[in-house]
């Protein structure tokens, strides 16, 4: 099993984060690698999903993020199944007129021990990039 976290400081109000990364069709505006997302009418409560084409090195495949847990002003928990599996972990702290946020995201490669050697000579760091890229995406568009 993978895991990286990465955290920012936002000049934002957690709310303003959350009208955005709540929004499941937003993604693709921010979360790099995404191409298409479309919720369902759960999302982002627990249990609902979100369908999503992630493109990423030059490989395309389609992916489910589901709600595990939500606590608003805080952050939460989703699954991905598809090509990686894996949970997502999204965390809100205020301070002062900004908020941290920081994303820890876990999850194994499929096909053992060609899996692990491909996660780390290409994989690893492709998504290390994504999830920087994401947060400087979030903050870009969050303090606009």
């Amino acid at each position: 099993m993978t895991t990286m976290e990465r955290s920012i400081f936002i000049q934002a109000p957690v709310e303003a984060l959350e009208d955005i990364t709540l929004d499941g069709s937003r993604l693709p505006e921010w979360y790099a690698g995404v191409e298409r997302a479309e919720p369902d009418d759960v999302y982002p409560e627990p249990g609902g999903t979100v369908n999503m084409h992630y493109k990423a090195g030059g490989i395309s495949f389609d992916f489910q993020m589901t709600s595990l847990a939500l606590e608003r002003g805080r952050g939460g928990t989703y699954q991905m199944e598809g090509m990686i599996s894996g949970t997502n972990t999204w965390e809100f702290a205020p301070e002062g007129d900004g908020t941290w946020v920081t994303a820890s995201f876990e999850y194994e490669m499929p096909g053992g021990i060609l899996g692990k050697a491909a996660d780390k000579l290409v994989v690893e760091r492709m998504n290390a990039d994504n999830l920087e890229a994401s947060l400087n995406n979030l903050k870009a568009l969050a303090e606009g």
